[in-house]
């Protein structure tokens, strides 16, 4: 078969999906319950091609979904600066996805549903049901009260009718209840299905004289998920028991005798109906058509705008905090002391376990962190330990450190660079387990030999790379050559104190002690100097930013925390009281920029966490939920 004899699946004017489509098939579903008040006793005188035109059709954020492959995109959704794959046989490292009911509410709002398929008469028909149930007009319904009148939001299932339903805790429908969603769908075969779009354009979305499309982009906007068993909504009515002998209530056998109308399956849709003197419930399953699309629901201006102090690290009273390193995610995450006690953390720093201690203090104590949180290297100024089973157990693989050691590994954890203050640079390609001296004949290494302060920073792949000390110097070949970049961009000798990049290099941050913020676009060849007056001759200690760029974060000593949300180019001080004239350390931000982590320094020093994603931010968020 010609993929060029392929018919692309492609909306209508209505923005409406019809018909035999190709979409990535999914298996799963999600399952939600509505009850209503209980109609009492009347008291006595006192893909492959998928059919898709019945379905729930949402339109859901491609970048969630790659997210959940360990892809990120740039803020158009279009390339990819940061991703698991093997470029040597093409493939991602996740195989599938799976989106849990918190996650699929937590992306959808009002303005993200196109139809709601077949459900759009499941009201009038449960109406129509009891009504049968009780015999009217006439009957046995005289008995009970409630009967004539019951109806499920004046019959109409709509929009807002699902999203209320999706989210029980915000269901408003008077005398209803809803349980919580539960459930979850999973798309399997990705590699495989997304190899045949990008080679068939299936879905008109991936034209070749655009971009150089490939598997390591992962899911566009234009992309259809189908799953056939997607959406199982129960509607339930109790029934008070008669109290009349014999039993007036005849309701199951009128339902017995129409339950040809009553159960059915028709395409993916299948409806199933149970009856008894005390209930009658009635379960549809119909499919979800998921439409990718570029937007999403997250609401980024809240970023870094207000904090919390993390109520696990609260339990270590005695530990005086220096560095913590994040997976990228932030699901792991591994935290170091002054003593040189080690924590690490496999749920997001909601609890915390000791793994390993330098038993000495340092004030160098440092650590990094890979993309998965697999591979992790720590170093206390003089020695340098890595970890490759998530910080678990830890081996000796550097000893001779002089001073300050600076430390920064890619993403994958295979390229990793130290920079030893007095010392020299120290360069690996095995996951930290060797390391190779930089020659001694190089201006870098003065710089190093030299100079006290410093800082370092890869990208995802480990390519690019740049370490400020007196001067900047890049590196585009995984740190074999290095370029001094201050001298093209007028700067003196400077007293560099941090520097950090987006996942793929191109934007970098750089910071001084007593001095100013730089940013450059261009993976560190150009630099420009932020002219805002608030963040001038500051002491600034830390820098962080997210794997787009998009997002930053500095912080001073003694001082307060600032953001930007437009790659460096304006920044806003916190606004939370509570993070303002700290001695913070250090700060560090998720790859997806919903986490951040800041560090007080001193024995009193508290952790203190920023989220963008919760309960708290997002009035569709699901309350206490839990995705694997």
């Amino acid at each position: 078969m010609s993929y060029s004899t392929i018919t692309p699946s492609i909306p209508n004017n209505y923005g409406l999906y019809a018909g035999q489509l190709y979409a990535f098939g999914a298996s799963g579903g999600y399952n939600v319950t509505q009850g209503f008040s209980r109609i009492k006793e009347r008291i006595p005188d006192l893909l492959t091609q998928y059919d898709v035109t019945d379905a729930i059709q949402l339109s859901f954020s491609a970048r969630t979904l790659n997210s959940k492959l360990s892809i990120i995109k740039d803020s158009t959704n279009t390339r990819t600066v940061q991703a698991w794959y093997d470029n040597i046989t093409d493939k991602l490292h996740y195989d599938s996805v799976k989106l849990c009911s918190c996650e699929f509410v937590n992306g959808i709002n009002l303005n993200s549903i196109v139809s709601v398929g077949k459900l759009h008469n499941l009201y009038t028909d449960f109406q129509s049901c009891v009504l049968e149930y009780f015999g009217d007009p006439g009957g046995f319904a005289s008995i009970f009260a409630g009967d004539q009148d019951f109806q499920v939001n004046g019959g109409v299932f709509d929009a807002s009718a699902l999203i209320q339903v999706l989210n029980s805790s915000t269901f408003n429908m008077q005398g209803s209840f809803v349980s919580d969603l539960s459930g979850d769908i999973v798309v399997n075969d990705i590699n495989k299905h997304l190899e045949f779009v990008v080679d068939s354009n299936i879905f008109n979305n991936r034209n070749p004289s655009v971009h150089n499309w490939g598997v390591v982009d992962g899911f566009v906007a234009g992309d259809l998920v189908f799953v056939p068993t997607g959406f199982t909504i129960t509607l339930s009515l109790d029934i008070e028991t008669e109290i009349y002998s014999p039993v007036n209530n005849i309701g199951p056998d009128n339902l017995n005798a129409i339950r040809n109308r009553l159960n059915y399956t028709r395409g993916y849709v299948n409806r199933n109906t149970t009856y008894s003197l005390t209930n009658i419930s009635q379960s549809t399953t119909l499919p979800i058509l998921l439409i990718l699309v570029d937007d999403t629901v997250d609401n980024y201006t809240n970023y870094g705008q207000s904090w919390n102090v993390s109520t696990a690290t609260i339990n270590y009273p005695n530990e005086n905090w220096l560095n913590i390193s994040l997976s990228s995610t932030g699901k792991y995450q591994t935290l170091i002391s002054e003593a040189g006690n080690i924590f690490i953390s496999n749920d997001s720093g909601h609890s915390w376990l000791q793994t390993f201690s330098y038993n000495n203090e340092s004030v160098c104590n440092n650590v990094g962190i890979s993309f998965t949180g697999m591979y992790q290297t720590t170093c206390n100024g003089h020695q340098v330990y890595v970890s490759s089973d998530y910080g678990n157990t830890w081996v000796l693989t550097f000893d001779g450190g002089t001073s300050n050691i600076f430390v920064s590994i890619s993403l994958s954890g295979l390229h990793q660079t130290i920079v030893s203050s007095g010392d020299n640079l120290y360069r690996s390609s095995d996951y930290g387990m060797t390391w190779t001296p930089l020659d001694n004949d190089t201006e870098l290494y003065n710089s190093i030999e030299t100079f006290p302060t410093g800082g370092i920073a890869l990208s995802y792949t480990g390519q690019y790379q740049t370490i400020v000390i007196e001067y900047i110097y890049i590196s585009s070949d995984f740190g074999l050559t290095w370029t001094n970049v201050s001298n093209s961009n007028g700067f003196d000798e400077r007293n560099w104190e941090g520097i950090a990049m987006s996942s793929d290099g191109k934007y970098q941050t750089a910071i001084e002690n007593g001095g100013d913020v730089h940013i450059s676009n261009d993976f560190g060849n150009s630099w420009i100097f932020v002219e805002d007056n608030a963040l001038h001759d500051k002491n600034w200690q830390s820098v962080t930013v997210s794997a787009t760029g998009q997002y930053q974060t500095v912080c001073e000593q003694n001082g307060n925390i600032y953001t930007s949300i437009d790659y460096g180019v304006t920044w806003t001080i916190v606004p939370d009281s509570s993070v303002s004239n700290k001695n913070w350390a250090v700060v560090t931000v998720s790859s997806d920029a919903l986490y951040q982590v800041a560090i007080e320094q001193g024995a009193a020093g508290a952790v203190h966490v920023s989220q963008i994603f919760s309960p708290t931010n997002n009035p569709n968020a699901i309350q206490n939920c839990v995705c694997d």
